[in-house]
C-alpha cells in the first residue's frame, strides 16, 4: 500500500511545478483593495460613439439612458475622448467626438484609489499600451463592458485584457437591446467581489 499516491497529491506537486504567471498575486493585490467609497464608471465619449445602434438611437443616448437608470449618485463618473472629465449627472453625457484617451482617463482615477472600475467603450483606445500601463497603476477591479460592433475582434479582445489585468469581468454588450439591459449589466459588474 505504500506504493499508491494520491492523485490530488500527485496533482498539487505538478502544479507546483508550473511557472507562475503571476495571476495570484495579481488577484491578491487588486481584490479588496482600494477605497470602499469609490466605484468609477469610465465612459466612452469619442466621436464613434454618435453612431446610431442597429437603426435606432445613437450609443452616446443609450448610454445615458442606462446610467441615469442607475443609483448614479453612488458612483464617480468620467467621460473620456481626446480629454477626461468628470461629470456629476448623466446630463453630461449628450457630446460625443474626439479619440479614446482611456489611459488618461485611467490615470485621472488613480489618486482616487477606487475600490471598483468599469470601463464602457466601443472601441479601441488611442494606445492599447499606455492604457494597460495605466490601468496597471489602479487599486481594485477592472470590468469592462463592450458596446460597439461585436464583430470587432480587437476591440473586444482588448476589453477582455484590460478586464483580466483587472481581474473583472468582461460583457459585450447589444445595444439593439435598449438601456435597460446595459442598467442592469453595470449594476452585475458593481457588485462587490465574492469572498467564497
Amino acid at each position: 500500500m505504500s506504493g499508491l499516491i494520491n492523485p490530488l497529491a500527485a496533482i498539487i506537486q505538478q502544479a507546483s511545478q508550473l511557472p507562475d504567471s503571476g495571476r495570484a498575486a495579481n488577484y491578491h493585490q487588486r481584490i479588496g483593495t482600494g477605497n470602499p467609497d469609490i466605484w468609477c464608471l469610465l465612459l466612452d465619449t469619442s466621436g464613434s460613439m454618435d453612431a446610431e445602434c442597429k437603426g435606432k438611437e445613437r450609443r452616446i443616448d443609450v448610454l445615458r439612458k442606462a446610467v441615469e437608470g442607475l443609483d448614479w449618485r453612488n458612483y464617480k463618473l468620467f467621460t473620456f475622448d481626446s480629454v477626461v472629465a468628470e461629470i456629476t449627472s448623466p446630463d453630461g453625457l449628450w457630446r460625443c467626438g474626439g479619440s479614446t484617451a482611456l489611459d488618461l482617463a485611467l490615470d485621472r482615477i488613480v489618486a482616487l484609489k477606487p475600490a471598483r472600475t468599469v470601463v464602457i467603450s466601443d472601441g479601441e483606445p488611442n494606445s492599447e499600451g499606455e492604457a494597460i500601463a495605466s490601468a496597471k497603476r489602479l487599486t481594485g477591479t477592472i470590468s469592462t463592458i463592450h458596446i460597439g460592433d461585436d464583430r470587432d475582434r480587437d476591440a473586444i479582445a482588448f476589453m477582455r485584457k484590460l478586464a483580466e489585468l483587472g481581474c473583472g469581468s468582461t460583457y459585450i454588450q447589444d445595444l439593439g437591446r435598449g438601456h435597460v439591459e446595459l442598467s442592469a449589466t453595470i449594476d452585475r459588474l458593481m457588485l462587490p467581489p465574492s469572498r467564497s
